[in-house]
């Protein structure tokens, strides 16, 4: 297999030596020690970190971009690893989370709120979803029907009244999947919601237009659970990896990533390379570094992912939200009102503004675009708000003007409101 010249084999290790350890430790002593993955580009390599590990390992094949192997390595395997020409890189297996709730105000309830300038039929029109003008899309008949969104997270509610009729078949083990298992009396499936992030960011991409429920950008996209974060919201990078490898091999149009880190992660980037290589849309949180200079978090900072940051409902940048050059478009991102476990919630976050993207991007590939056409149609549309180009890239995401309707629609639904 040819070697990928693009990955970089800085040495991006810093932990001490973890030493042999013995076989058939169970699962929390495993996860508790120092894990990496191995960017191999040949078999030989692949073969070699597999067998190596000093405990448990898996692979991840990504076709021309090698193959990943996470494990357990010693130091001196690392370094014995690190000194092959056929392997990329090697890389701690670091836990990325979900940015860190900006504001300290953590989950609110629903405070009910009066509507403000339009809602939903018998339900709440949070302010995002008609600021970025789905509404329009709504009204013009345009729901996402027939896009297909992978929400890479902590899980989905597969009861939630707002989101069940958009899951696809649970039936169908390869629709969802999970490489941390729910926990909890209420787990209906290894990959359903024990932490509510998730959740709130499938409603924001495909809530369905119910009678007490919220609506999403996209009302008919059909939603794919991809479990990575276990119940305290650590998502290791090789979970994450896997996610995406799984939704390029189903063939599903839309990848929402609302996780990211400050550290550089050669393997989502290869990941990143495959799905898009095989026609998925990666969207991913710019990260809540804000305010800061250039300081957009992985896997967000790649060619390959679409970053978001957050605004305000006065389209001001919301003062978390991380800005740089890698910033590609801007979103609603603080008060943002959205399904959680059981109910609803308003959330802070660049996590709260992908989601919009993302529901934005199932529109334009339910109307025919691919997922390159469709990228590009978000930004080369994107609405102006007067804010720089390191904090809203090419703009704030428009979907109406994306699907060639009227954009001069800039209400805010309900306002802040969400249903109690």
């Amino acid at each position: 297999m040819e070697r990928n010249l693009d990955w970089s084999r800085r040495d991006l290790l810093k932990s001490a030596a973890t030493g042999a350890v013995a076989l058939g430790l169970g699962a929390a002593a495993v996860d508790s020690m120092d894990r990496y993955v191995v960017g191999a580009s040949s078999g030989a390599a692949a073969t070699a970190a597999m067998s190596l590990s000093d405990v448990r390992h898996n692979r991840i094949d990504l076709g021309e971009y090698g193959t990943l192997v996470s494990g357990v390595y010693s130091a001196g395997v690392r370094q014995s690893m690190r000194s092959r020409d056929d392997v990329a890189f090697v890389q701690p297996d670091r836990p990325l989370s979900p940015p860190p709730d900006p504001t300290g105000r953590g989950y609110r309830a629903p405070s009910g709120g009066p509507a403000a300038d339009g809602s939903a039929d018998g339900g709440t029109m949070p302010w995002g979803i008609d600021r970025v003008d789905a509404d329009v899309a709504h009204e013009e008949g345009a729901t996402g029907e027939g896009a297909h969104v992978g929400i890479v997270d902590g899980g989905i509610d597969d009861g939630h009244p707002d989101l069940r009729d958009n899951l696809a078949d649970t039936d169908d083990d390869a629709n969802h999947r999970a490489w941390e298992e729910c926990q909890g009396d209420d787990c209906t499936h290894p990959w359903s919601d024990d932490g509510d992030h998730g959740t709130h960011v499938s409603g924001t991409v495909a809530a369905a237009d119910g009678d007490d429920g919220v609506v999403g950008v996209a009302t008919g996209a059909t939603l794919h659970a991809l479990k990575v974060c276990d119940q305290a919201g650590r998502c290791r990078t090789s979970s994450i990896a896997d996610a995406i490898r799984h939704a390029a091999d189903q063939g599903w149009d839309v990848l929402n990533i609302s996780l990211g880190s400050p550290s550089e992660s050669p393997a989502l980037e290869a990941a990143g390379k495959y799905a898009a290589d095989a026609g998925v849309l990666l969207v991913a949180s710019a990260g809540n570094a804000g305010p800061c200079d250039d300081c957009v978090g992985y896997p967000a900072r790649y060619d390959e992912y679409v970053a978001v940051g957050a605004t305000t409902i006065d389209d001001e940048l919301a003062e978390f939200s991380s800005t740089g050059p890698d910033v590609d478009l801007a979103a609603p991102g603080q008060d943002v009102c959205s399904s959680v476990v059981g109910g609803h919630g308003v959330f802070d976050g660049t996590s709260m503004a992908s989601p919009h993207v993302a529901g934005a991007a199932a529109q334009l590939v339910a109307d025919g675009y691919t997922s390159e056409e469709a990228r590009e149609r978000l930004l080369e549309t994107a609405e102006d708000v007067g804010l720089g180009d390191d904090e809203s890239g090419h703009g704030f995401v428009d979907v109406a003007a994306a699907l060639d309707m009227d954009s001069d629609d800039d209400g805010t639904g309900d306002g802040t409101g969400c249903p109690t």
